[in-house]
């Protein structure tokens, strides 16, 4: 008898140490595996949207300045590129004044008219004793600074006219012409015509003859013009639109 309730004594107390052994090593687990799951999420959530944060603004900072085209367009220029500034639309009247062969003895006659916003340049050119009329409008000294060239929409017949620009050369005493001339035979059929006359391309002359003188300089212009001198006889016309000063 005392020996069964030893056995059944010992079986309780080895069931109870087996129970208590089990708890313990459970716990611990269970622990360190909840305390270790929010650490592994922290630190990977930045690690994938940091980089992108500081990433964005990099691309898209340098698309701002880049909008020099719509500075630089011009409605007076060929090449698209070219910066122009307004010498006159003939909106707040004019200046411009005719000079004729009758300098030279000849009797071509010019005349000018400015309304609606346009210049005409209309007349007569006879060859005999002289053969050419123009244009002209003085400058303050300082419209063509910077400039390279200079573009007019215009409307003619078939006929060549040239531009003149003046600046402070002179020969013998009298005021050099820098001339090219400009063909707008093309706009008796096209209508409004833009033609573009470079400084390089200006020749100097006297009275219509080639001279000896300095390119034209456009920091000390003094007069720009237009001429009929293309070695016809009979009536003429040329309209002007506007005419812008381009670099």
């Amino acid at each position: 008898m005392r020996i069964a309730v030893l056995l059944v004594g010992a079986t309780m107390f080895m069931t109870s140490c087996a129970a208590g052994s089990d708890t313990a090593t459970t716990s611990p687990t269970a622990a360190t595996s909840s305390a270790s799951t929010p650490d592994v999420d922290t630190t990977a959530a930045p690690a994938t949207t940091a980089p992108h944060t500081t990433e964005a603004p990099t691309t898209t900072q340098p698309q701002a300045p880049t909008s020099p085209a719509e500075v630089q367009s011009s409605t007076g220029a060929d090449d698209p590129a070219s910066t122009c500034r307004r010498l006159t639309d003939f909106t707040n009247g004019t200046d411009w004044f005719i000079v004729n062969d009758g300098v030279m003895g000849g009797r071509s006659n010019g005349t000018v008219n400015v309304g609606d916003s346009t210049l005409t340049f209309s007349g007569t050119v006879v060859t005999d004793g002289g053969g050419f009329t123009s244009v002209r409008y003085r400058l303050q000294g300082t419209e063509m600074i910077g400039s390279t060239r200079l573009s007019m929409r215009v409307r003619a017949d078939d006929r060549v006219y040239g531009v003149t620009l003046e600046d402070d050369a002179d020969v013998d005493g009298r005021s050099v012409s820098h001339r090219s001339d400009i063909d707008t035979r093309r706009s008796a059929d096209e209508g409004w015509i833009t033609t573009t006359v470079e400084y390089s391309a200006l020749t100097p002359s006297l009275f219509g003859r080639s001279v000896d003188a300095p390119p034209f300089n456009p920091d000390a212009a003094r007069e720009v013009g237009i001429i009929i001198a293309d070695g016809l006889d009979g009536d003429f016309s040329l309209e002007v639109d506007w005419i812008d000063l381009c670099n």
